[in-house]
């Protein structure tokens, strides 16, 4: 049994934002066959990605979360706009993105999250920050003898879609979660949930 579990600490999306979500990426399937446009449930803002966490430290990750998020108060964010990495000209990754007021205060809990992980000696894998939603993924092909597929162009859609927006969406709560890889693409599962501070909740404290 492994002793050890693929973690990463995030923000879900809301449901209609979810929906909004899903039909560009039924929009972009045949416009871009080269990528997956993947169901992976829920959508979320990755804050960390922790990789490989020992069984024995995921209470102290999990911890880490309920300590960041008690510490900021709820904040709405916009989503924005499309992106890729590592450029839409030659992209592995489409991406939504964010825009406007509420930047700062994720930018806030992101640096303030990062801090706490690193008191107890579980820093990110990379500790800047993008904030985006994946959309979907180039095609690494499948099995022996496969070869990938050829990274498409994305430059016109990107640009085609700066302002497109799915709506805006009320941070609330970080999430622990575990990821297990399949050849499907990557299934997650909750291992905790950290509500932020409302602003009441922070003036009484």
């Amino acid at each position: 049994m492994a002793q050890t579990t693929r973690t990463f600490l995030a923000i879900d999306v809301p449901h209609d934002v979810a929906e909004r979500i899903r039909k560009l990426q039924r929009e972009l399937a045949p416009l871009v066959p080269g990528f997956r446009w993947g169901d992976a449930t829920p959508f979320h803002l990755t804050l960390a990605f922790l990789g490989d966490v020992p069984f024995a430290e995921l209470n102290d990750v999990c911890e880490a979360a309920r300590l960041t998020a008690r510490s900021c108060k709820r904040f709405e964010v916009q989503f924005r706009g499309l992106g890729a990495f590592p450029k839409p000209e030659r992209p592995r990754v489409a991406w939504v993105g964010f825009d406007g007021p509420g930047l700062e205060p994720l930018a806030e809990l992101h640096r303030t999250l990062v801090a706490n992980l690193r008191q107890i000696g579980r820093p990110p894998d990379d500790s800047r920050f993008t904030p985006h939603v994946t959309l979907g993924r180039l095609k690494t092909g499948a099995g022996r003898g496969k070869t990938p597929s050829p990274a498409p162009d994305l430059a016109a859609i990107v640009a085609d879609r700066r302002d497109w927006s799915p709506g805006a969406m009320t941070v609330g709560e970080i999430v622990a979660y575990s990821s297990t890889l399949t050849p499907e693409g990557p299934t997650y599962a909750a291992l905790a949930r950290a509500p932020l501070a409302s602003a009441k909740s922070r003036a009484d404290s």
